[in-house]
C-alpha cells in the first residue's frame, strides 16, 4: 500500500504533543550536548566579547550608546539561534534516516505538526544558552535591560522557528551527516558573522559587508531583536521577522508534502 494515502490522516494537535515529548526526552538524555551548549556562553561571551569590550568601551545604535557588551550579547544570543539550527537538521535527518519520518507521516502527523512538534528540541536548546547568557551578562553589566531582554525571546524563538524549519527543509535534501555538517560550515559562518553582531553596521562599512548584511536574514532578526531589548520597538522590524518566518513555514509544508515517504533511507 502507498504510503502516501495516508498524508490525510490526521491525529490533531495531539499529534504535536506526541513529537514535542520525543523531543524533550531526546534533549535532556543528551549529556554531552547540554554541556557543550553550557560551554558555548563561557567560551563565545565570557571571553570573546569581554576581551573586545576592553577595546570598544561604547557603541552608538540607533538613539543609544551602549556598552559594547551589552551591544554585543543580544548578537551573541543570534548566533545561539543559528546554530540550532544544525539541531533541527540533525534530529530531521534521524527521522528520514531511519524511516521515522514515514511513520510519523503515515500515522496522522502532518507537516506543520511536525514542524511545530520538532522546534521543540532547538527551542529548549535555546532557552537553556540563553539563560547562562543572561546569569553572565547580569554577572558583568551585559544586560541593558532585564524585562525587555526576556521580552525580546519571544522575538528569538519566532526567529528561530525559521532556522529550525530551514534546518528540516535541508534535512529532506541530504543523505549523511557529513554533507549536514559541510551545509552548516557554509551557511552558518557566512550568516553569523555578515550580520550585524559583533560588530555596528553603518553607512562606512565595507561594500561587501553591506551587500551581505541586506541579503542575510539575520540581519533583519537581529534588529528585530535589538529593538525589543534595546525598548526601541519598532514595528517594522517586528513584523519582517515575523513574516521571513511565516514564509519559510509555509515552503516548508510544501516541501514536506511533496517528499516521498520512506521506511529505509535508499
Amino acid at each position: 500500500m502507498n504510503p502516501q494515502h495516508f498524508r490525510n490522516i490526521s491525529l490533531g494537535l495531539r499529534s504535536i504533543r506526541i513529537v514535542a515529548n520525543n523531543e524533550w526526552r531526546a534533549f535532556v538524555h543528551n549529556k554531552g550536548l547540554l554541556l557543550s551548549m553550557f560551554m558555548q556562553p563561557l567560551i563565545t561571551y565570557g571571553l570573546l566579547v569581554m576581551a573586545l569590550n576592553q577595546n570598544l568601551a561604547s557603541v552608538h545604535y540607533e538613539s543609544l550608546i551602549l556598552p559594547y557588551k551589552q551591544y554585543a550579547l543580544t548578537g551573541v544570543l543570534s548566533f545561539f539561534m543559528t546554530t540550532q539550527m544544525s539541531q533541527a537538521m540533525y534530529r530531521a535527518t534521524v527521522d528520514k534516516e531511519y524511516g521515522l519520518l514515514a511513520i510519523k507521516f503515515t500515522n496522522g502527523v502532518q507537516p506543520w505538526h511536525y514542524l511545530t512538534g520538532m522546534s521543540f528540541f532547538p527551542i529548549a536548546g535555546l532557552l537553556f544558552q540563553s539563560a547562562v547568557l543572561i546569569v553572565l551578562g547580569l554577572a558583568t553589566g551585559g544586560v541593558y535591560n532585564l524585562g525587555l531582554l526576556l521580552l525580546s525571546l519571544l522575538v528569538l524563538i519566532i526567529s528561530l522557528e525559521f532556522w529550525s524549519t530551514l534546518g528540516i527543509v535541508l534535512s529532506t535534501r541530504i543523505s549523511s551527516y557529513q554533507q549536514r555538517d559541510i551545509i552548516m560550515t557554509l551557511i552558518f559562518s557566512p550568516v553569523a558573522y555578515a550580520a550585524p553582531t559583533l560588530y555596528v553596521f553603518s553607512n562606512n562599512s565595507p561594500l561587501i559587508i553591506k551587500v551581505l548584511a541586506y541579503i542575510n536574514p539575520l540581519s533583519y532578526q537581529l534588529k528585530a531583536l535589538r529593538t525589543v531589548a534595546f525598548g526601541i520597538f519598532n514595528i517594522n522590524d517586528l513584523l519582517i521577522a515575523l513574516v521571513l518566518t511565516i514564509i519559510m513555514i509555509i515552503f516548508a509544508q510544501i516541501i514536506l508534502r511533496r517528499m516521498p515517504l520512506s521506511l529505509a533511507e535508499r
